[in-house]
C-alpha cells in the first residue's frame, strides 16, 4: 500500500492560526445610546425635591366676593439609593504562569479573564436597563412545578409575556425562587443544568421545593448555600426602563415618591394594547403632549415590534434600486438601521421586553445616573490579584473582583409613554450569550 494521508498522519503538523474568536455579543446599544448625565453621589443615599402639585387659590372672583382660601406648592422628595453590580474572576497559579508566553497559549489567561468579565458586566446591565430592578430573571410558568427537575417559565425579566422565559438564563448558573406575595425566599437554590431550544422551560440539578408555586420570582443565586434573599439579585438591580417609564404596574414607588398620589410621576401606559397601528402611537404622542407637553423623539422596541411596524406598510411598499431588474422591496432595518415613524427613529434593542413599544421625550425627560463607583477593579488594599481562601482552605489560586455602583432615575417620567400588551408578533427564539 501507498503512502497517503493516513499511514503518513504521524508526521502531519497542526496549523494554528494566531487569533481567538468570540462567538459572544458584547453590543450594548441602550447603554450607549442613553448616555445619561452622570453625577458623582455619596452617602445613604441621593435626596432632592420636586414639585408636583400647583397653589389652587387662584380664582375668578366678582366686586367685594370670597375669595379661594390660600393654598401652597407641593413638594416631595426623591429617595435614590445606589445598587451594586460585582463579578469575580479566579485564576491557578498554573493557568497564569502556562499562559504567560505564545509558545504556551493564544492568549493570556489574566490579560483574557480580566477583559472578558468586563464585557460580561457589561452585557448584565444591557439586562438591566431593560428591566424595572427587581433582578427577576422571569417566573414560574407552572401550577404544579415540584417533583420534576423540568421547570417551565414565561414573563422574560419579569416582564408579562408568555414567550422565550428563558430568555435571560445561563446554563450553570444558580436560581432561588421568591414568592411574590412577600418577597421570602422559598427553601432550595438549584443549578441550571440545561435550556430548553424553544425558550420555554429549564432543566435544574434537582427538582424545586414543593412551596414553589406559579408566577414565582426566579432570581439568580449567589452559590448553592444561599439561604437569606439577601445573596440573590431580587432588588438589587439597577432601575431599568420598564421602571422609569411606568404608570405603578411594575413600579408604584418611584425612587421614594408614590406613582398613585401623585400623577404627574406616571408615565402613560396602554395596556393590553393588542394589534399595533400607527394610529395607537399617536393616541400616545397627543397624550403626552396634552399632560405635560412631552415630544416624542424616540422610540425603543425589541425587533418583534420593529417587524410588526415594517409590516404595517407593506401593502404600500414598491419596489426600488437603480435597476428595477434586480428590485430591491428591503428598509435599512436588513442592515438594522433605524426606520422612522414620523421622523422619529426607533431603536431596536435585543433585551427589549418582547411586547412592549417605549415613546420617549429624550430631550426633556432629564435622564441621570448617579454614581458612586462607574466601575473598577477592588484594589482598596493595593492590589488586585489576591490570594483565594485563607488558613486550612487556602488554595494556590487567585480572584480579581471587579464592582460598579449607581443608580440610573429619570427626573420627568410623565413625559414618556408606553404600550403594553402589543400582539402578532412572530418571535425568534435565540439563545444569545
Amino acid at each position: 500500500m501507498g503512502a497517503d494521508s493516513q499511514t503518513l498522519d504521524g508526521i502531519y503538523k497542526d496549523w494554528f492560526r494566531d487569533e481567538v474568536s468570540s462567538q459572544v455579543n458584547n453590543r450594548d446599544p441602550l447603554k450607549d445610546l442613553f448616555k445619561f448625565t452622570s453625577e458623582e453621589a455619596g452617602g445613604r443615599e441621593v435626596t432632592y425635591p420636586t414639585q408636583v402639585s400647583r397653589n389652587i387659590s387662584p380664582m375668578f372672583v366678582g366686586e367685594d366676593s370670597a375669595m379661594a382660601e390660600a393654598g401652597n406648592q407641593g413638594h416631595v422628595q426623591w429617595h435614590i439609593t445606589q445598587r451594586k453590580l460585582m463579578a469575580r474572576v479566579r485564576l491557578t497559579y498554573e493557568t497564569m504562569t502556562d499562559t504567560m508566553s505564545s509558545k504556551g497559549a493564544w492568549k493570556r489567561a489574566r490579560a483574557s479573564e480580566l477583559d472578558g468579565i468586563v464585557n460580561d458586566l457589561s452585557r448584565k446591565q444591557e439586562y438591566a436597563l431593560c428591566s424595572d430592578g427587581r433582578g427577576v430573571l422571569c417566573l414560574v410558568d407552572d401550577t404544579t412545578p415540584s417533583g420534576a427537575t423540568t421547570v417551565t417559565l414565561d414573563a422574560p425579566g419579569g416582564i408579562t409575556n408568555d414567550n422565550f422565559g428563558t430568555r435571560f438564563l445561563q446554563v450553570g448558573m444558580f436560581v432561588g425562587f421568591v414568592n411574590p406575595l412577600t418577597g421570602a425566599l422559598r427553601a432550595g437554590i438549584r443549578k441550571i443544568v440545561s435550556l430548553a431550544a424553544d425558550g420555554t422551560s429549564m432543566v435544574l440539578s434537582a427538582a424545586p421545593d414543593a412551596t414553589v408555586a406559579d408566577n414565582d420570582y426566579v432570581v439568580q443565586a449567589a452559590n448553592s448555600s444561599v439561604t437569606d434573599v439577601l445573596d440573590t439579585s431580587y432588588e438589587h438591580a439597577f432601575w431599568g426602563m420598564v421602571a422609569h417609564v411606568d404608570d405603578g404596574t411594575y413600579r408604584q414607588s418611584y425612587q421614594g415618591i408614590d406613582r398613585s398620589v401623585y400623577g404627574a410621576l406616571q408615565s402613560y401606559v396602554k395596556a393590553s394594547t393588542g394589534a399595533l397601528s400607527v394610529d395607537v402611537m399617536q393616541q400616545v404622542s397627543d397624550v403626552l403632549d396634552q399632560k405635560l407637553g412631552g415630544k416624542i423623539d424616540l422610540l425603543l422596541a425589541h425587533h418583534s415590534t420593529r417587524r410588526l411596524y415594517l409590516n404595517l406598510m407593506a401593502g404600500d411598499r414598491r419596489y426600488s434600486g437603480n435597476n428595477l431588474q434586480k428590485p430591491d422591496a428591503g428598509t435599512v432595518a436588513m442592515t438594522q438601521g433605524d426606520i422612522t415613524v414620523g421622523e422619529i427613529p426607533m431603536k431596536t434593542i435585543r433585551d427589549f421586553p418582547l411586547d412592549m413599544l417605549m415613546l420617549i421625550d429624550k430631550a426633556n425627560s432629564k435622564w441621570e445616573e448617579f454614581v458612586t463607583e462607574k466601575g473598577k477593579w477592588v484594589d482598596e488594599d493595593g492590589q488586585v490579584f489576591v490570594r483565594a481562601g485563607v488558613g486550612s482552605a487556602g488554595r494556590d489560586a487567585f480572584e480579581a473582583w471587579y464592582r460598579i455602583r449607581k443608580q440610573p432615575h429619570c427626573e420627568y417620567p410623565g413625559y414618556n409613554g408606553r404600550l403594553d400588551g402589543i400582539t402578532g408578533q412572530t418571535l425568534i427564539v435565540v439563545q444569545s450569550p
